[in-house]
């Protein structure tokens, strides 16, 4: 008797499970997998997320400092005010590309262009303002000999890197001259800039003594263009740097501009208006607002995004690429340094 009553025990515990047991175990397994896969699709979503608006952000505020440092310096030409300047004697002797520079284009825009071909260079145009700065950029080197205004250029070294073909301006507190560099050479640790007539159109204006400087003289443009990955992105061209692509997902940008209009200038901006509106006024601009739509990498939203810019609301169209993608309005007032008090 004990004997079967051991086997009977015995068979009882090595039985599996019923089927319906089983049934019961495959569907709370697949529960748990399902929702732990949903928290990871959730989490990953939100990971894309958040990667997409840190780069947007990252994005803007490198393209926003770069065009606010510009900006801020445009008209600058060393000692004084380009506009008190342009009473005594401002010069620009070389041949174009460069203009002429005054108060008058020190800094310039342009409104919404789409689809300009070969826009400063090779690349598209697309959308979005432009915008046109001038002024000397970088550091000074001082004079050291040939002051009179007929001579080559001589200063105390080359920190800089001023090399033939760059435009540079000598400036003093009276006067300023900007000329194309035909050559620049070294010896005994002095270096001569000539400014040769095949490039010039005269000799520089005033002279000069051993205090004042050269600098290199930049024309910067900035505006919206297509890369070579067809993704807009915002582009800056310049005189010695060619066009170069500073920020890929910006795909809009719109500027207004501070305009001091009233008839004793008092260095504070009355009216904001579009280049457009500004028209010839643009010696009496004093700060720039700007104003960039930049867009996420990836699709990460469900439904498109209706996001506010250049004063309204706006929802991306079905088949538009940026559809399902992030969009975020970044914006910045800029003050003319060499315009304001």
């Amino acid at each position: 008797m004990k004997t079967q009553t051991s086997t009977r025990i015995s068979e009882r515990r090595q039985r599996g499970f019923s089927l319906i047991e089983l049934m019961v175990a495959i569907t709370l397994g697949f529960i748990v997998v399902g929702a732990v896969g949903y928290l990871f699709l959730g989490s990953r979503q939100s990971f894309r997320t958040t990667d997409n608006l840190s780069r947007m952000q990252e994005n803007a505020r490198y393209a926003l400092e770069t065009m606010a440092r510009d900006v801020r310096m445009a008209g600058y030409i060393g000692c004084r005010n380009l506009q008190t300047m342009e009473e005594e004697g401002v010069n620009t002797i070389e041949n174009p590309p460069v203009l002429d520079l005054s108060s008058g284009s020190a800094i310039t825009g342009e409104e919404t262009g789409i689809a300009t071909p070969n826009y400063r260079g090779t690349i598209t145009r697309v959308a979005g303002d432009a915008v046109t700065i001038m002024g000397a950029f970088g550091g000074g080197v001082n004079l050291t000999g040939n002051l009179a205004t007929n001579a080559n250029v001589q200063i105390v070294g080359n920190p800089y890197g001023f090399k033939k073909d760059d435009a540079l301006i000598v400036s003093s507190c009276g006067n300023a001259t900007v000329f194309r560099a035909t050559s620049v050479s070294a010896s005994g640790g002095i270096v001569t800039v000539a400014h040769a007539n095949n490039t010039n159109t005269e000799n520089r204006l005033g002279t000069y003594v051993s205090t004042d400087v050269v600098m290199k003289m930049e024309q910067y443009t900035y505006f919206i263009g297509t890369n070579p990955a067809g993704n807009r992105a915002l582009y800056r061209a310049s005189l010695t740097e060619g066009t170069v692509e500073l920020v890929e997902g910006v795909w809009d940008m719109q500027i207004e501009y501070g305009v001091d209009t009233t008839v004793l200038p008092d260095g504070t901006a009355e009216e904001y208006q579009t280049a457009t509106a500004v028209g010839a006024n643009w010696p009496q601009v004093i700060s720039a607002r700007i104003s960039l739509l930049v867009v996420g990498e990836d699709n990460t939203l469900t439904a498109p995004q209706t996001y506010t810019f250049n004063g309204g609301p706006i929802t991306p169209a079905v088949a538009a690429p940026d559809r399902l993608r992030l969009h975020q309005v970044f914006t910045t007032t800029v003050g003319l340094r060499n315009r304001l008090p």
